[in-house]
């Protein structure tokens, strides 16, 4: 019998074993009650990723993902929730009557469709005469027909209605070919190719799908030189990386990667043995971009255009990576050169020269932003030291902000402090949360909430009392966090024990709870719950006094002395000067 979409993660959760899935991918010893074997999401020697069959939960204590069964089968894969949670239960036979599904099964006919004109391009490319040209234009570009073959490199044809043509005869549905973003359908009722006289780069998803295609003009009167796949409900430019599903293995081998802005840059790395990079598809960097790219690699290398958009190109992706707390370097080309006309300049056998050339250009992100902003800005050393702050100063890391103190302050002879000072100065985002103890942590709002989180998860029978003390009201005028989220859902569910916990169907959820589980337990339920109370009791009264602020400042503005009077004594009766002291 089919089943409602809000069934499904039940029933997936009393499918699959987690120790039986991770199997399938991790090679797993037995360490007591857990098992632990290498992390599959990144680069180490000692294992740090730790399964628990009993809670049925796993955790790397190395990188810090998280999570149940679904968690896994989403990051072992590089799906969204939705799309795990249909991929496992077509695995496991089970009918579902929802939405999802059918749009997951449309999907899955555009990925089917992107494949198959992928194949026809190819043909044109490797046995149609009309393919002579691009192969002439692959050969001059230094590409052998094994790198076509890998990337499924196509031709599409001049005249127009090839491949229209072609799929009518074969009876595809037309109509979801213009939603593929293959044919554009003309006044008169007939239908155009997209692509025409154009090399075509099929761009293939981190699963391996075809997701969308490149088309790169043979003729230089043609415009636009390269022609991308409309945005489709499978083609996001600003989430998809070219050559993500070829090189992520060679990626976690080597555990960097190399970022490049153009199709060929990376097939031209590619062809001389470097393959642990990735492109962007004819856009810019996007924060999505980088977070998949910090999930893959460790040691991250720009290598842009070396001319002042290449730079400036590189300086916003120092920006976007440094929100995230890692630094890139960066391989600074001479200024005529781009990555592809570099890399020509290597044959395929000199491959460790080039790699070596390569090292020999890089420069950490401090050390470049400040060679590329004195070289901008030569008359202006505080315009410099401006933009340099403006850079780095969203790093809420203390030893890599520790890092890049050190570094500018040789290249600006100034004293670290004075930087450091100017980056907190110029912050954005909140302080650093201190999180040496649990003590240090309850100074915090989100630390704290991640012991309150902790103590319900191991004490679910505590919520009706933290409520009676507060909580929700506390959580509902807290700024929106994930720890603030994850209680609100904690208490709408109201879970009497650990398996209704462990049953809300949401991966964010499950990710903070596989976290929390895994966490030491309190030595001290009494005292622990002592001072959540406490911290509850005083962040009202905090509030509280906010308002009471408010209304002080209104009253002397208006002169009502009385007013600030029984406000003051008020607060004095129901306060005590202990209190008082605290908040």
């Amino acid at each position: 019998m089919p089943m409602s979409f809000e069934d499904l993660f039940e029933e997936i959760k009393r499918q699959y074993d987690i120790l039986n899935l991770v199997s399938q991918y991790v090679k797993l010893k037995r360490v007591g009650k857990n098992y632990v074997g290498l992390c599959p999401f990144h680069a180490e020697k000692t294992p740090s990723f730790t399964v628990n069959p009993e809670k049925q939960i796993f955790k790397c204590f190395g990188c810090g993902a998280s999570g149940d069964v679904i968690s896994f089968y989403m990051k072992i894969k590089g799906l969204d929730f939705r799309s795990a949670l249909l991929e496992l239960a077509e695995r496991a036979g089970l009918e579902i009557k929802t939405l999802p599904f059918k749009e997951k099964k449309r999907e899955r006919e555009l990925v089917e469709l992107n494949f198959k004109v992928a194949k026809i391009y190819q043909n044109f490319l490797h046995t149609h005469p009309l393919g002579d040209k691009a192969r002439d234009y692959l050969k001059k570009r230094g590409l052998s027909e094994e790198t076509w073959e890998n990337f499924f490199l196509g031709y599409a044809p001049p005249e127009g209605r090839v491949l229209a043509g072609l799929l009518r005869a074969s009876q595809f549905d037309m109509e979801q070919a213009i939603e593929a973003g293959l044919l554009k359908k003309m006044d008169d009722g007939s239908y155009l190719d997209l692509f025409r006289d154009r090399l075509v780069i099929p761009i293939l998803n981190e699963k391996g799908e075809c997701v969308g295609f490149a088309g790169r003009a043979l003729s230089p009167d043609v415009e636009p030189k390269y022609l991308n796949s409309p945005e489709t409900r499978l083609f996001k430019k600003s989430e998809i990386l070219y050559g993500l599903f070829q090189s992520k293995e060679f990626i976690k081998k080597e555990r960097s990667l190399y970022l490049v802005e153009g199709y060929f840059d990376y097939l031209s790395l590619w062809e001389r043995e470097i393959k642990n990079v990735v492109a962007t598809c004819g856009t810019a960097l996007t924060e999505r971009h980088v977070q998949k790219i910090c999930s893959y690699a460790e040691d991250i290398y720009l290598l842009f255009d070396g001319d002042k958009a290449g730079k400036k190109a590189a300086l916003r992706a120092i920006s976007l990576f440094s929100k995230k707390n890692r630094l890139p370097q960066v391989i600074s080309l001479p200024s005529e050169e781009d990555p592809d006309s570099f890399v020509q300049k290597f044959t395929k056998e000199q491959s460790e020269q080039l790699k070596e050339k390569l090292k020999e250009l890089t420069l950490s992100a401090p050390a470049f932003a400040y060679h590329t902003l004195k070289h901008e800005f030569p008359s202006h050393p505080s315009k410099v030291f401006q933009e340099l702050v403006e850079l780095f100063s969203e790093i809420d890391d203390p030893l890599l902000e520790q890092e890049v103190c050190r570094e500018l302050a040789f290249y600006l002879e100034l004293p670290e402090g004075d930087i450091r000072r100017s980056l907190r100065k110029n912050k954005k985002s909140q302080p650093i949360q201190d999180k040496t103890s649990h003590m240090e942590e309850i100074k915090k709002e989100e630390g704290f909430l991640k012991i309150i989180a902790q103590y319900l998860v191991n004490y679910p029978e505590e919520i009706p009392s933290l409520e009676e003390v507060g909580l929700r009201k506390l959580l509902e005028n807290f700024e929106e966090g994930p720890y603030q989220r994850f209680l609100l859902q904690l208490l709408e569910l109201k879970p009497k024990e650990e398996s209704q916990i462990l049953s809300i169907p949401s991966p964010d959820f499950q990710e903070l709870l596989s976290d929390l589980l895994f966490s030491p337990p309190f030595e001290d339920k009494k005292e622990v719950q002592e001072q959540i109370k406490r911290f509850i009791f005083l962040e009202r009264k905090k509030r509280e006094i906010k308002k009471i602020a408010e209304s002080i400042k209104f009253f002397e503005k208006t002169g009502k002395r009385e007013e600030i009077e029984r406000i003051l004594f008020s607060i004095k009766k129901a306060m005590t000067y202990k209190e008082i002291s605290e908040i």
